[in-house]
């Protein structure tokens, strides 16, 4: 059990670790794509003035407006926009691991808490409860476990008032089902 126990840390570390890699790396792709719009879109571009015109010889006004015409080419854009989508996927990859990773640590936390609380007959009616999908009549308990009708009534109730069975009725006995964050 403690070996299972360390082998689940270990990979919440290890899903920890994931989700705070495409947390980072989705931070600097969105300043990368920040840096692009800048650099590729919203820095004034070089137009060459009249003086300059006058000043330089045709062949540097041409390759000064070539680099002009280069900036608006559509290849920087296109980086651009896949740079963004990028990071949003990284980033929305990072925050769904860790609220998965924080469900998982929610649950264990929980199935330790119940274990603590409960007794070996409570123990026994939760574990036969989940080898049969998490439902099962009163009355299927009471053959299951070999306990008395009012040793699994008494459980039952228990359980109830600890909000981890609830209990309904199925015609001349009850249906009792595991709480959702129980099963597994």
């Amino acid at each position: 059990m403690k070996r299972q126990n360390l082998n689940a840390k270990n990979k919440r570390r290890v899903y920890w670790a994931i989700a705070i890699i495409c947390l980072i790396y989705g931070g600097i792709t969105l300043l990368m794509f920040i840096f692009s719009l800048y650099f590729n879109h919203a820095r004034p571009q070089f137009v060459p003035s009249p003086a300059q015109i006058a000043n330089a010889s045709s062949y540097e006004v041409g390759r000064q407006a070539a680099r002009f015409r280069h900036m608006f080419s559509i290849l920087p854009t296109i980086i651009s926009i896949l740079t963004f989508i990028g990071s949003l996927v990284s980033i929305g990859a990072g925050i769904s691991l860790l609220r998965l990773v924080r469900e998982r640590e929610t649950k264990e936390l929980k199935r330790e808490v119940i274990d603590s609380m409960i007794m070996p007959d409570e123990k026994l009616v939760i574990k036969e409860l989940e080898k049969n999908d998490g439902a099962l009549t009163q009355s299927e308990l009471v053959r299951n476990t070999s306990l008395s009708k009012v040793k699994v009534h008494r459980i039952v109730k228990r359980l109830e008032s600890l909000e981890i069975v609830k209990k309904y009725p199925y015609g001349m006995t009850n249906k009792i089902k595991l709480e959702k964050f129980l099963e597994e």
